[in-house]
């Protein structure tokens, strides 16, 4: 279950290397809190319409969480919305999530640990009132994940913006408005259906959801368009919120066809962060300097695995790849799902003062280097 209409699924950092990857209702088990404690949770018969009554109380509460810093209760309230999650039966990292994605603007910063203790207070609070298993995750293929990631940085052989830009495949030597249009022309087909908006924005055809040669023809035209896009093409129908209330446009389940997954770090310098895209060899389509610290890099996923539904994108793509591979080398584990957002190049981004442009571009997955 997530929360209602997706939003900008923001930096879930690699607090949950130690968490369980699925906490199923079952008999019994344990479930281990982010800081990597395990906890016993003695078994309860399941009450599906007590669960469903908690899903629903959880998504209202994430509705209305207060704004920060004004007295409002954030505090008190993410508590609040951690308790229904866990008795809710979800992911701890999917409450994180949904926490960053609706917590409002206000007075003051909430961190990564402050959302964190409330999950964890959470997950100890119900040890004897729920029961949560924890699934086993696989295991990674990365063992040591600092140092294997160390050795791929030094092996890099770019380490600029300047050198990246020159390497690429595509030339890029346009004005920042064009660099949508050449964007959408190179990584979608004419009659893909992309959502473009800001991260709050539902998809309504015609409006946030477009061909890409509708965009093409906006953009062309001197159109201005939201900060965001999502990373594939989407179905044009609605689809059910994971929640089960009510549908969306723009979800996991509205999308069309698996092309491209989203990989972020946030650990890693700039400097490091090229280096590592110019000596890893994945399928790599398109670098986005995200306008702020991060660069996003677009991966064509057919080069990688078959994924044909979204079954089959847990399985290979989000269990597999992220969870074996990337995750473990410090990759952003929020980027798994297939209707992430990614910025959309050529867009000014206000809040950073800064572009957010276009570092490398490829007709066809291949490594930078």
């Amino acid at each position: 279950m997530k929360a209602p209409e997706p939003t900008q699924q923001q930096q879930s950092p690699a607090l949950f290397e130690n968490a369980p990857r699925e906490l199923a209702r079952s008999r019994g088990g344990k479930a281990r809190s982010l800081s990597g404690d395990v906890r016993p949770l003695p078994s309860r018969p399941g009450n599906v319409k007590s669960i469903r009554t908690m899903e629903v109380r959880y998504v209202n509460a994430l509705r209305n969480l207060p704004a920060p810093g004004w007295g409002l209760g954030c505090h008190g309230a993410l508590l609040g919305i951690a308790n229904l999650g866990v008795m809710a039966g979800m992911f701890p990292e999917d409450i994180h999530r949904d926490i960053r994605s609706w917590l409002p603007p206000g007075g003051r910063q909430v961190s990564d640990k402050e959302i964190t203790d409330a999950i964890n207070k959470a997950l100890f609070d119900h040890r004897d009132g729920h029961s949560h298993t924890q699934r086993s995750r696989p295991a990674p293929f990365i063992k040591d994940w600092e140092t294997a990631l160390k050795r791929i940085i030094e092996q890099g052989t770019i380490s600029n913006d300047a050198d990246l830009w020159e390497a690429s495949p595509v030339g890029l030597k346009c004005l920042p408005e064009e660099t949508p249009a050449l964007f959408l022309s190179t990584l979608f087909n004419p009659d893909d259906l992309v959502w473009i908006g800001e991260r709050n924005q539902p998809g309504i055809l015609g409006e946030t959801i477009r061909t890409t040669s509708e965009w093409i023809e906006f953009f062309q035209g001197g159109g201005k368009a939201g900060s965001h896009i999502i990373i594939n093409p989407l179905t044009g129908v609605p689809a059910p919120l994971k929640s089960g209330n009510g549908e969306t446009m723009r979800g996991d389940g509205n999308v069309k066809a698996y092309k491209y997954c989203l990989i972020e770090f946030d650990i890693l310098s700039r400097e490091e962060q090229i280096r590592f895209w110019s000596a890893v060899k994945l399928p790599i389509m398109a670098l986005i300097d995200s306008g702020g610290k991060s660069i996003h890099a677009w991966v064509q996923i057919q080069k990688l695995v078959t994924v044909n539904t979204q079954e089959g994108w847990r399985e290979e793509v989000k269990f597999k790849l992220y969870d074996r591979l990337l995750t473990p080398l410090g990759v952003d584990a929020a980027c798994s799902n297939p209707a992430r957002l990614s910025r959309l190049p050529g867009h000014y981004r206000v809040d950073k003062c800064s572009m957010q442009r276009l570092l490398w571009l490829s007709s066809e997955g291949r490594p930078v280097c």
